[in-house]
């Protein structure tokens, strides 16, 4: 069975050092880190964090509105990951965002699980 995943990055570390997010892509494509097994992993969507101080909320509201347009509702994704960028950003650059309220809540509002970090690279 095939894991559909969402990945919300760091605007910021994005365009700064993870350009085009290709570390999470690698780790996807190579089944490591956050994705490690055997099952095939399908990237739903990727979205930026809003740019800070963190406006994620109404960016996945509108990106699940997107989702529902194309006929996948956001319920029917396994899990919903942070980018290691947003890990870096919270816990040493001073982000503001309080990551476990937002956590809570899309995890409350769309009913599906969200973890923090996607490779170790």
């Amino acid at each position: 069975m095939t894991k559909r995943v969402g990945i919300i990055y760091c605007e910021r570390i994005q365009e700064s050092s993870c350009v085009g997010c290709a570390k999470c892509y690698k780790a996807i494509n190579e089944h490591t880190f956050a994705f490690e097994g055997d099952e095939p992993v399908e990237l739903v969507f990727k979205a930026g964090c809003g740019d800070c101080p963190g406006l994620v909320l109404p960016r996945i509201d509108l990106q699940s509105t997107v989702l529902e347009g194309l006929g996948t509702p956001m319920s029917s994704l396994d899990a919903i990951y942070f980018g290691t960028c947003v890990k870096k950003a919270t816990a040493v650059m001073g982000c503001p965002m309080r990551l476990e309220a937002v956590t809570a809540k899309l995890e409350e509002k769309y009913g599906v699980a969200v973890h923090l970090g996607t490779h170790d690279y």
